[in-house]
């Protein structure tokens, strides 16, 4: 028998107020109703409400707290992540926080919800590249999860080939030997991170200690906390980082300049935050900002349900030995659709099922995401969407042949212009920058008022030292930002708002003397 609603809205409240997650991301991936009912028949309880009593006996809670984290906590992940925002970190940051910290006072970087350790791990080979002999002594990684079994997976540093996808070969070679069947981290780039056992929303005066921190990572962790819940853990950061200390989360939860205690800086082609000068301390929250903060973070759960944040993403390097271009994929097709879009409106368990997608994307929960969408007929109200979806999830698991086709499905149901631009960052993806340039330009010639093919041409004009063209295309692309659609601005720009979508354009044309027109 199934439980009732009412069953589990305690337990859902319960999990809410001590790990923070919010109750759709309960529900994500795992049956939320099968993990407590084993946990019901684990502890000998009668039923639910029964095993509710029972977690207010505060070891019982503890114990099955992290179990429970293990079973609803979101943990795939993989190295060299969002590589540009490590190099800001190794290029931008270290450098500031190495002057700003006096002679032999340690550096310390956390890795906020680690998972197993690829995001520590990089942080721990970026570093001790750019900055050899300062790791451990002057320069500490920590990393800090919830899961106890990830973070001891994490100690282990034995990893399967897929997290190791983004990895360049040179890096490979230097940082990583093989173990068995697995793929293990060198033990003295192991060596340089710590990692312990830790809710992030659990009061640590010492650990949370003002200061503590000179960089914080936590991305892709705030999209699956409540509101309220977001907003304590935001300011718990803005505490405990030095003053100017730098926050980086993911490209689909932009802060967007909601709080008073962060500021967004933008280098290496990605954005990030710092510590904002207005802030010292709690007692600087201005009046209202609580506010402010928490309308933010539920703006997060409003866009990560269908962010797709891979579709921003982007190889900053290209991969030796990464897969040729797809066939068929440099070319940009201009030809109008075969078929129409359909105009029949989509039955409800489509749209569910499309959304269920769309949220388990922007976990980056990518054969989730890929599961949802195989659910659905073929011959879909939504084809073009759907079609498009399908074609970011294999753009991101590095199957370009199969993405190619998903856009060339997509374009041929009427998809307007955005399947390009997906095969564009699939070329930038495999290296092929050119043919890149060609589906962005084919994107934005099948829907004028599209501003990202341009936004993207402008970076690409930006790395290949082309002035004109980078204050062309960023011009175009603040020009129609302006009055871009919510929806592609939610799906295309990586969680941030129009206002700092157009101001990246603005600065971008400031420091090479143009303007947007």
């Amino acid at each position: 028998m199934s439980a009732a609603p009412h069953d589990l809205g305690p337990l859902e409240a319960f999990l809410e107020e001590r790990l923070g997650l919010s109750r759709a991301s309960l529900h994500l991936g795992a049956d939320l109703e099968a993990v407590l009912r084993e946990r019901v028949r684990a502890r000998g309880c009668d039923d639910l409400s029964d095993y509710r009593r029972a977690l207010d006996q505060p070891e019982i809670a503890r114990e099955e707290l992290r179990v429970l984290a293990g079973q609803l906590t979101v943990g795939e992940t993989y190295f060299f992540r969002e590589w540009q925002q490590i190099e800001a970190c190794a290029d931008v940051a270290l450098p500031e926080r190495l002057a700003a910290r006096p002679d032999g006072e340690r550096i310390t970087l956390l890795s906020a919800g680690c998972a197993t350790g690829e995001e520590a791990y990089t942080l721990a080979i970026a570093l001790h590249t750019a900055y050899p002999g300062l790791l451990p002594g002057r320069i500490r990684v920590a990393g800090v999860d919830v899961n106890p079994g990830a973070i001891q997976r994490a100690r282990q540093a034995r990893y399967s080939e897929w997290t190791l996808r983004a990895v360049p070969d040179d890096m490979r070679k230097r940082f990583f030997e093989r173990a068995g069947s697995d793929t293990a981290l060198r033990k003295d780039i192991a060596r340089l991170v710590d990692f312990e056992v830790k809710n992030l929303l659990d009061d640590d005066p010492a650990f949370w200690r003002p200061g503590a921190f000179d960089a914080i990572f936590c991305r892709n962790v705030l999209m699956y906390l409540a509101p309220q819940k977001a907003a304590e853990l935001l300011d718990r950061f803005a505490g405990a980082l030095a003053p100017r200390g730098f926050l980086f989360v993911a490209s689909s939860e932009s802060l967007r300049a909601a709080s008073a205690a962060f500021e967004v800086a933008h280098t290496h082609g990605t954005f990030y935050y710092r510590r904002s000068d207005a802030r010292h301390g709690r007692a600087a929250r201005p009046p209202g900002d609580a506010a402010r903060a928490s309308a933010w973070v539920a703006s997060i759960h409003e866009s990560s349900a269908r962010v797709a944040e891979v579709a921003q993403r982007v190889a900053p390097t290209p991969r030796r030995g990464a897969p040729a271009p797809p066939r068929g994929a440099a070319e940009a097709r201009d030809r109008p659709s075969t078929r129409p879009p359909s105009t029949r409106p989509p039955p409800p368990a489509e749209l569910a099922a499309i959304d269920r997608a769309l949220q388990l994307i922007g976990g980056e929960r990518f054969a989730d995401a890929m599961a949802a969408l195989a659910g659905l007929p073929r011959r879909t109200a939504s084809r073009a969407r759907v079609d498009l979806l399908r074609a970011v999830v294999l753009c991101q698991q590095g199957d370009l042949a199969g993405a190619a086709r998903a856009c060339e499905s997509a374009l041929d149901a009427g998809d307007s212009g955005a399947a390009h631009y997906v095969l564009g960052l699939c070329q930038e993806q495999a290296g092929d920058v050119a043919g890149a340039a060609k589906h962005y330009q084919a994107a934005a010639a099948r829907d004028p008022t599209f501003a990202m093919p341009h936004l993207r041409l402008g970076l690409l004009a930006k790395r290949a030292g082309d002035l004109a063209t980078t204050r062309d295309e960023l011009g175009r692309a603040a020009a129609l930002l302006v009055s871009e659609q919510q929806e592609r601005l939610v799906l295309f720009g990586g969680g941030f708002p129009r206002s700092t979508l157009i101001g990246l354009c603005h600065a971008e044309l400031q420091a090479r003397g143009g303007h947007a027109g």
